[in-house]
């Protein structure tokens, strides 16, 4: 896991971050140095790229004082993230920015869902569902859209060291039913399954709690290897939002809480779901 490419692309933008603080410089300075438009540093340094071009990784080094050592590290990086094709490429037509690459090396995610049951916990009829509900979609563009919700959901849920995942689903999710009555159900089947493996935890947040932090807003936090650099991830069209400053993190990572505290226990929200089968 540790060789794998997007764990050694996180490598390198942590790194990358770490000699542009050490050499003093903002992301406005190296903007200004470099001759770039600032959101080129703003996604390099959120890992908001395909493939990282070698030659900035180069310029970048020599900018930040690296030692050769460091410089030849990095460099090989990039080098080998351009020849590597991870499999979300083949969908980048129908799912455009970073999202996947981030959500492929979390090591922890927390979930807050309002209206849909999480992707990553979706069946293949309820994703089938929801796309034949979405406008000017043509046939072959639905198909590939469903295989690529899928084919990220098992790069996510069955890895080797899948993220510990807690996801926090509001009633109104689990009482909407999409597709009709069997595909709900075997929709919350599906739930009932995942919340019996060990990485994850599922409640429920029911209509009685009545007013809570989470307001009307869905998101995600995305937490990586060594408790570093989250991210937290507002779905919206097109690329979604990104919020990294540490304000944000922190009173996102307070919202959930609270909405946590306000929501079923994990056992208790079983029950429930095993109850709507």
């Amino acid at each position: 896991m540790s060789n794998s490419i997007p764990v050694r692309r996180r490598h390198l933008i942590i790194q990358l971050k770490k000699l542009r603080s050490g050499a003093g410089l903002s992301q406005e300075a190296v903007s200004r140095e470099m001759g770039w438009d600032r959101q080129k540093i703003l996604r390099i340094e959120a890992g908001r790229f395909q493939r990282i071009n070698s030659a900035d990784v180069v310029a970048l080094c020599k900018l930040y004082g690296a030692s050769e050592e460091e410089s030849r590290e990095l460099v090989e990086i990039a080098l080998q993230a351009r020849k590597h094709k991870p499999w979300w490429f083949r969908y980048k037509e129908v799912f455009p920015g970073p999202f996947v690459s981030l959500e492929a090396e979390a090591t922890q995610i927390q979930d807050f869902t309002i209206g849909l049951v999480p992707g990553l916990f979706q069946t293949r009829a309820y994703i089938s569902a929801l796309i034949a509900r979405s406008a000017d979609i043509a046939e072959d563009e639905a198909v590939q859209r469903i295989d690529f919700r899928m084919e990220r959901q098992a790069s996510v849920l069955e890895r080797d060291s899948p993220p510990a995942i807690w996801s926090i689903i509001d009633e109104a999710a689990l009482r909407r039913k999409v597709g009709g009555a069997k595909v709900m159900k075997e929709q919350i089947a599906h739930l009932c399954e995942l919340g019996k493996r060990r990485n994850i935890n599922i409640q429920v947040l029911p209509f009685e709690a009545g007013a809570h932090a989470g307001g009307t807003v869905p998101f995600l936090i995305l937490g990586f290897e060594g408790g570093t650099d989250s991210v937290v991830y507002i779905e919206s069209p097109g690329d979604g939002f990104y919020l990294e400053a540490e304000e944000e993190i922190a009173r996102h990572r307070l919202v959930f809480d609270r909405v946590q505290a306000t929501a079923m226990s994990v056992e208790d929200s079983a029950d429930f779901l095993a109850a709507l089968v």
